[in-house]
């Protein structure tokens, strides 16, 4: 029975040792992300034109074990790299950039990824093929 008991000690004791677990677990990767704006009123130009700018961006996010993110937004020949960081606080994910300004997103994962929730747009993250 010490045996057992001792096993199960030593799993746990490893387990809680390991790294990220759950959700942050399952988030590491690379992934093509999509935003997503919601207009209110449809006769609205500036949102309609943030809008199409919106559609027109490419993003990237890599996130790595370690708690950093790579992140990548392209818009036509312009592209912007940054690396920050990355946490997961219950049903909530945190990313702070290299001018450590922090975005905060609801995070729910999906069929094919993940959504981000944020104030001013979602984010839908696409695994990206490997």
């Amino acid at each position: 029975m010490k045996r057992i008991l001792l096993a199960v000690a030593a799993v746990a004791a490893l387990a809680a040792c390991s790294g990220k677990t759950g959700l942050e677990k399952e988030l590491v990767g690379s992934y093509s992300a999509r935003p997503e704006i919601e207009i209110a009123d449809s006769t609205d130009f500036s949102a309609q034109l943030a809008a199409a700018m919106m559609a027109q961006m490419k993003m990237d996010f890599d996130f790595n074990d370690n708690g950093t993110v790579d992140m990548t937004v392209s818009m036509g020949a312009n592209s912007n790299s940054t690396v920050g960081k990355w946490e997961i606080k219950a049903d909530s994910l945190f990313i702070t950039d290299s001018l450590q300004t922090v975005e905060g997103f609801a995070i729910a994962k999906t069929a094919d990824g993940f959504k981000l929730s944020g104030k001013q747009m979602n984010i839908v993250l696409t695994p990206k093929a490997e």
